[in-house]
């Protein structure tokens, strides 16, 4: 069962290398974001880094204050578990992803439904916005990747080729590639412009439940159920390692604002923060008591939030591998 749910859920300057030593920490947590009923699928940092969206099982949407690590509002409208957020770049404005099918977009100040982007007849897995934010791609297990144009709430086209659940979805190449993964164990790379595939990337041996894509554009990194974390030169269109460590599923990915820097959530109840540029583990953090299903960096890179199975928020240091006590 925690595979398939694995699976089903889907699955921003500069941070200093000497912040980060090779110690491993595993410190419980002293402070927690709580108010969730359910596990907490995914998350998502404002482009100021001031507040954090949560997505949950729960059916609900929550901003949170990040640094008082308490809850603004709960944004209500979805009929089933909602699978992911992601921020406009304005921030003032959100999408949220559920398994009712549907794309809801937020007014944050009022707390409102602005808009609702249908078209999937499956759960909507996961959602990706580009970097100027007229676009939004949307990852389904109907075995689509649709492209949204923000501005006027409609579907531009649909990528079809997966021939499973599509569970991640990511802008790349300076936003003229999608980058996508799922089921049949495939990462596939479409042209925005005319929704034509472009390539299909294979080298994992289970499902790819996640996918994150580097600042430059050009390089990736997917997670699998087996545990692996694949790296991509996109460029190229090769594989050209990996970064072992985790035991179980692969959940969650995310990439630092200045690319050296990877996190990675899993089955293992841990976050795993990596070098990119050495290709090695810098620090695990543990403290969920279930699987971590959704990981992000700040936009400052000094700090970063976990979400897991647990139905808590967690937001960590970097530089010292530990909790956060809230502000006042």
């Amino acid at each position: 069962m925690a595979m398939r749910n694995c699976a089903m859920i889907g699955m921003a300057a500069t941070i200093l290398a000497a912040a980060f030593p090779a110690t491993l920490i595993a410190t419980p947590a002293r402070a927690d974001m709580i108010g969730h009923g359910a596990m907490v699928n995914g998350v998502a940092v404002s482009p100021d880094g001031r507040h954090l969206l949560s997505a949950s099982w729960d059916y609900t949407v929550r901003l949170w204050d990040l640094m008082r690590q308490s809850e603004i509002r709960v944004l209500d409208g979805h009929t089933a578990s909602v699978n992911a957020v992601v921020f406009l770049p304005d921030g003032k404005s959100a999408f949220s992803a559920s398994w009712d099918h549907s794309i809801v977009r937020w007014d944050l100040a009022g707390g409102k439904e602005i808009a609702r982007l249908k078209g999937h007849v499956n759960n909507v897995a996961s959602i990706a916005l580009s970097r100027d934010g007229r676009w939004l791609a949307s990852a389904s297990w109907d075995r689509s990747v649709k492209l949204w144009n923000v501005a006027a709430s409609r579907l531009e086209r649909s990528l079809e080729g997966h021939e499973a659940n599509v569970m991640q979805v990511a802008f790349a190449m300076d936003d003229r590639q999608i980058v996508s993964v799922g089921y049949d164990r495939s990462v596939r790379l479409w042209d925005v412009a005319s929704g034509k595939e472009l390539a299909v990337l294979n080298g994992h041996e289970t499902s790819v439940n996640a996918v994150a894509v580097a600042p430059d554009g050009k390089s990736a990194l997917t997670g699998s159920t087996d545990g692996a974390i694949k790296r991509w030169d996109l460029a190229a269109r090769r594989e050209t390692g990996s970064l072992p460590g985790h035991a179980g599923f692969v959940t969650s990915l995310a990439i630092s604002r200045d690319g050296r820097y990877a996190l990675s959530g899993g089955g293992d109840r841990l976050m795993r923060l990596w070098d990119l540029r050495e290709g090695r583990q810098l620090k695990q953090f543990a403290g969920h008591e279930k699987p971590v299903w959704s990981v992000a960096f700040t936009p400052d890179g000094k700090y970063a939030v976990s979400g897991g199975y647990d139905t808590v928020i967690k937001l960590w240091s970097l530089a010292t591998g530990a909790p956060v006590a809230p502000r006042s």
